[in-house]
Order: C-alpha cells, then sequence, then structure tokens
C-alpha cells in the first residue's frame, strides 16, 4: 500500500527527473554495462540484472507508491543517471533509503546533491518517517562527500563483503532545521 502520491515526474533546476519505466531499459543496460560507473556500485551488471532491476523498481512504485527516477540533462536533453527512494530491507538502516547514480559523463556537475537534496524534501514531506538513510561502499569517497552536502551524516559502517559500505542517515528534525522551517 503506498504512502502518499509522488509524483511521476518533476523538474529542479537543472534536470528533469521521470518515474522509472520500461522505456529507460536501454539507458539502464548502458549505465549498468559503464565499468567506470559501476566500479563505485560494485561491479557491472550485464542485460539481464538489468531487466531485472527495471522490473523490481516498477513493482517497487507499484507497492509503495514512490521509487526511482531516471534523470536527464534540461540543457542538453541527455540522459543523466537514476536517483529516488527505496524502502530498505537491510537489519540496521533506515527503513527508506535514498539511492543515486549519474552517467560519468555527468560527473563534477553537481546533479548528485541537487536530485538528492530534493528527494530528502519529497521524503519528509510525503512519507511518514522519521529518518532518511543512504549507503555507498567504503572507497566511494565522492557519494560521501554527496551525502554530507545534502545533509546526511554517517552512522557507520556494515560489514558487506568484499567491501564494507559506510552508512549515513538525515533526521527529519534536522531536515526541518536546515530547510529553516
Amino acid at each position: 500500500m503506498p504512502f502518499a502520491e509522488f509524483p511521476d515526474d518533476f523538474l529542479t533546476l537543472r534536470l528533469h527527473a521521470r518515474r522509472m519505466s520500461q522505456a529507460h531499459l536501454p539507458f539502464m543496460i548502458e549505465m549498468h554495462a559503464n565499468a567506470d560507473l559501476m566500479e563505485s556500485m560494485g561491479g557491472t551488471r550485464d542485460a539481464a540484472a538489468s531487466r531485472r532491476y527495471v522490473a523490481q523498481n516498477i513493482v517497487h512504485w507499484t507497492e509503495h507508491g514512490y521509487g526511482m527516477y531516471v534523470l536527464e540533462d534540461r540543457d542538453t536533453g541527455r540522459p543523466a543517471g537514476r536517483a529516488g527512494l527505496k524502502v530498505s530491507t537491510a537489519a540496521g538502516r533506515a527503513s527508506v533509503e535514498l539511492a543515486y547514480a549519474l552517467h560519468p559523463d555527468c560527473w563534477g556537475k553537481g546533479f548528485a546533491p541537487e536530485i538528492s537534496r530534493v528527494l530528502v524534501g519529497l521524503g519528509f514531506r510525503l512519507l511518514p518517517v522519521d529518518v532518511l538513510g543512504a549507503v555507498a561502499l567504503r572507497s566511494n569517497t565522492a557519494s560521501q562527500r554527496v551525502m554530507e552536502k545534502t545533509g546526511l551524516r554517517y552512522v557507520g559502517m556494515t560489514g558487506d563483503a568484499p567491501e564494507s559500505k559506510v552508512c549515513y542517515e538525515i533526521r527529519r528534525a534536522d531536515w526541518r532545521k536546515q530547510e529553516g522551517l
């Protein structure tokens, strides 16, 4: 049962976010095959894994009323990446996680903090949660900087193999202060 009505699409200053659908499969296959991008996410995925990923995200939207978006650069119209909120099933982590991945062509442009701030805001406005979380491989310092710029704070590490993940969270009260609410 969905928590709330998240928009199917929305705009940020420089991005257009669209609810992930089957139409996005070719871009997801391209992203998941990109060794530079996927190095920070545990390795490349084949087309079958990308099909499962898209299908799982479509189901997530149906079951929860929110999920992953595919991002487009508003200036160029080119796909830029994916980002969204998802239910976390990992023990000891926040129940809703912020997730994002940008195509390497879009790295260093500030897109990740831009979309992350908007998603955190949507999460706290539309979901009955007091904390949102995010994780990244310990070696992914760029993602850790994005989480910190977004207001998330380091809360610990997992023992995941082959590489531990860092866990970050933002609490509703801290977000409200950050936003001046």
